[in-house]
């Protein structure tokens, strides 16, 4: 993407901590977002890639006919991420990434071993099963999934994988 064209790039670009993740050569930045509209069944994730002056979305609908919970989505999008990352350390080559999440409970998730809601678990296990599928194929590169607390303010990176998320979701 063009970073002198969106306008939530500018306005991250005015934001220091923000600017600092898109100028960054060595970290690769991922924002990541899960989108659920129950009533419709209609369910999407999305991420902001940003890396070395370059800022990348992608989203996609995922194939969920009854809702998970946004638990769920949220791993969902952190899968979503790190394929999308895999596919980047092809190109890109960073020397770590850091994934950020809304998900509150994401650390709590990744380490419980008792749920509630077996799609919770399966979520879980996909997740890592992906996280170690990448490590294993990029064991140089240090992978830390993070909560963004105050997501919401001035960060226009994770508002850029929100609105896709919401799109893709909404796609027919």
């Amino acid at each position: 993407m063009d970073i002198t064209k969106d306008p939530l790039v500018q306005k991250a670009l005015a934001v220091p901590r923000l600017r600092q993740h898109i100028v960054n050569k060595g970290t690769m930045f991922l924002y990541c977002d899960y989108a659920g509209f129950a009533e419709r069944n209609a369910y999407g994730t999305a991420v902001c890639a940003v890396y070395n002056r370059t800022v990348n979305v992608a989203a996609r609908k995922l194939p969920i006919e009854q809702d998970p919970g946004s638990s769920y989505g949220e791993m969902m999008a952190i899968v979503f991420s790190l394929e999308t990352l895999a596919a980047a350390f092809l190109e890109h080559r960073p020397n770590n990434a850091v994934i950020y999440t809304d998900c509150s409970r994401i650390s709590r998730l990744l380490a419980q071993d008792r749920f509630a809601h077996p799609h919770v678990e399966q979520g879980r296990d996909e997740l890592l099963a992906a996280l170690a599928e990448l490590r294993g194929r990029f064991p140089e590169v240090e992978v830390h999934i993070t909560y963004m607390r105050g997501h919401r303010k001035n960060n226009y990176l994770h508002r850029m994988a929100h609105n896709a998320a919401r799109k893709a979701a909404e796609l027919a």
